[in-house]
C-alpha cells in the first residue's frame, strides 16, 4: 500500500513537471502568434515552479513576452504595459545570470542592453510627470544594465540621485551621488546637492562636513566656496569666513556682493572694538571696511546696500569721534577733535544722499540724514528731510 502512494505521488509530481515545462512551451508559441496576453499567463506561472524557474529559456521567453508588450501599439495590450519595460530587463538579466545552451546567448546579452537605453528614456519622463519614484527605478535600472556589460553610465546615476532628491528619498539620493562622485561625475554639482540633502533634512552637521570634504577635493569652487561662507556667517565664525571670502574675491575680483559681505564682516568687528574701547585695535577693520564697501560700489554703482553701509560707516564713526570730543575740557584740543569729527560726518553725506536717490523711500536712509544735515548745521535740508519723514 505504500508502494502504491509513494507511486502515485511520483506521477503527481511528474505530471506537475511536466505541466509547466508545457507552459513554457505554450508561452513560446503564442509569443510567436503575437498573443501576448495569453504569453503572459501561461510564462507567469513557470518562474515560480522549482524546475522551470532555474532554466534561462524560461526567463528568455519571459523577457521577450514582456519587450513585445512593451513595443506593442496595440490597444488590446495596453492594460499590460505597466511595468513592462522592467520585467523584460530583469527576465533578460535572469536568463544571463542562470545561462542555457537552448538559446542565443548573444541574442539575450544584445536585447538586455538595448533596453537599457529604453530604461533611461523612461526615467527621464517619468522625472518630467514628477513620477520621482518611478524615475530612480528606470535611471538606476539603467546604470546596473550598463555596468554589467562593463560601460558605466555616470549620466543615469547622476539623475537616479537628483530623482531621489526631488521625491525626498534621501537614503536613495545620497546612496546615489555618492557613486557619482565616486565616478568623478559632476562632482561639484553632486556634492552641492548632496549638502542640500543634508540641509533640507536639518542636518547641519553632515551639511558643513560635506562642504568641508568638498572644499579639498575642489578648492577654487566659487559655489563651494560661497556655501561655505553663508554656514561660517550664520554661526558667526567669521575668521573663518573671511579665510573663503579671499579666496572668492581672487577666483571672482568683479564680484560686488563678495566685497559687500567681506566689507560687512570688517564693519562688525571695528564696531565690536569701539564697544569695547579698542578704538586703536579698530582702526585697520574700519580702513578694510570702506575699502571694500567702496570697491562693490565701484563695480555696481546702483548698489544701494554698499552705498548705504559706507555712509552709516562715516556716519557711525564721525558721531563716536563728537561724543569723544565733547569730553575733552581744553578748548583748542576740543575745537581740533570736534572738526575731525565734523568732517568724518560730512563724509557720510555723499553716501547717504546717493542711497536716498537709489531708495527714496528707505526710513533708515531719511532718518540718518535728517540727523546729519542737523550734525552739519543744514537746515534747509534738515526741513525737507523732515517733511518727506513726516509724509
Amino acid at each position: 500500500m505504500r508502494r502504491f502512494v509513494a507511486a502515485v505521488l511520483f506521477v503527481v509530481s511528474a505530471n506537475m513537471m511536466y505541466a509547466q515545462g508545457a507552459k513554457v512551451l505554450n508561452a513560446y508559441n503564442y509569443l510567436q502568434d503575437g498573443e501576448l496576453a495569453k504569453a503572459q499567463t501561461e510564462i507567469e506561472p513557470a518562474i515560480t515552479n522549482e524546475k522551470t524557474k532555474i532554466d534561462g529559456k524560461t526567463w528568455y521567453y519571459r523577457g521577450q513576452i514582456y519587450e513585445q508588450i512593451y513595443f506593442s501599439e496595440e490597444e488590446r495590450f495596453a492594460s499590460l504595459k505597466d511595468g513592462s519595460l522592467l520585467k523584460a530587463i530583469e527576465s533578460f538579466g535572469k536568463a544571463i545570470e542562470l545561462g542555457s545552451k537552448r538559446i542565443n546567448m548573444n541574442d539575450v546579452n544584445d536585447r538586455y542592453q538595448r533596453l537599457a537605453a529604453f530604461s533611461y528614456q523612461e526615467g527621464v519622463e517619468s522625472f518630467n510627470a514628477k513620477s520621482y519614484a518611478d524615475a530612480v527605478k528606470y535611471f538606476e535600472t539603467c546604470y546596473t544594465v550598463r555596468l554589467e556589460a562593463g560601460a558605466v553610465d555616470s549620466g543615469a546615476i547622476y539623475s537616479a540621485a537628483v530623482a531621489a532628491l526631488n521625491g525626498k528619498m534621501y537614503e536613495e539620493s545620497e546612496k546615489n551621488f555618492r557613486k557619482a562622485i565616486e565616478i568623478n561625475y559632476s562632482v561639484e554639482d553632486s556634492y552641492i546637492n548632496l549638502a542640500n540633502l543634508y540641509k533640507e533634512q536639518g542636518d547641519k552637521e553632515k551639511y558643513k562636513a560635506t562642504l568641508a570634504e568638498a572644499r579639498k577635493a575642489l578648492p577654487n569652487s566659487q559655489e563651494l566656496i560661497t556655501a561655505e561662507i553663508n554656514i561660517y556667517l550664520e554661526s558667526k565664525e567669521f575668521d573663518k569666513a573671511l579665510e573663503n571670502l579671499n579666496v572668492a574675491i581672487q577666483n571672482d575680483p568683479n564680484n560686488f556682493l563678495l566685497f559687500f559681505v567681506r566689507g560687512n564682516i570688517y564693519d562688525s568687528k571695528q564696531a565690536s572694538m569701539l564697544n569695547d574701547g579698542k578704538k586703536d585695535e579698530s582702526r585697520p577693520f574700519f580702513e578694510k571696511a570702506k575699502e571694500d564697501y567702496t570697491k562693490a560700489l565701484s563695480i555696481k554703482e546702483d548698489y544701494f546696500d554698499a552705498a548705504y553701509s559706507l555712509g552709516a560707516l562715516f556716519y557711525n564713526r564721525g558721531a563716536e569721534m563728537l561724543n569723544e570730543a565733547n569730553m575733552i575740557t581744553d578748548d583748542a584740543k576740543y575745537k581740533a577733535a570736534k572738526d575731525k569729527a565734523d568732517q568724518q560726518l560730512r563724509d557720510a553725506l555723499p553716501y547717504l544722499e546717493k542711497a536716498h536717490v537709489l531708495q527714496p523711500d528707505d526710513l533708515s536712509t531719511m532718518t540718518s540724514l535728517k540727523e546729519l544735515y542737523a550734525r552739519t548745521n543744514q537746515m534747509d535740508k534738515y526741513k525737507a528731510m523732515s517733511e518727506k519723514l513726516s509724509n
